[in-house]
């Protein structure tokens, strides 16, 4: 399946959670790649980068906890999992991944 299919495919995932399940807020978020290897001085001349575990993420925010739901590049949920909502917690998810799409408000 294309990104793009999948993308649609979270997000009406993503509308359905927000309509029954009533949370605060519902993300979808693609994990940035980590590079992990570099060969080069200043200017690097060679730079290898991949996406480690989950492709996407379903982050669901509640009151005081959020649920996260991984998905793989094909769009397969892998695992979903609770977690306490904490600042930390949510700075590291904010830095680590970028937004395809949110609905409700976001407090942080």
């Amino acid at each position: 399946m294309n990104p793009r299919k999948v993308v649609k495919q979270l997000v009406f995932f993503a509308k359905r959670e927000f309509k029954e399940k009533k949370p605060l807020a519902v993300q979808v978020l693609r994990v940035k790649s980590e590079q992990i290897f570099t060969k080069g001085g200043p200017l690097k001349e060679l730079s290898v980068r991949r996406v480690v575990g989950a492709f996407y993420l379903v982050v669901v925010e509640y009151k005081e906890n959020i649920r996260i739901y991984y998905y793989s590049k094909k769009g397969e949920l892998l695992k979903a999992q609770n977690l306490e909502k904490n600042k930390k917690l949510m700075e590291n998810i904010n830095k680590s991944t970028i937004r395809e799409f949110q609905i409700g408000n976001l407090k942080q």
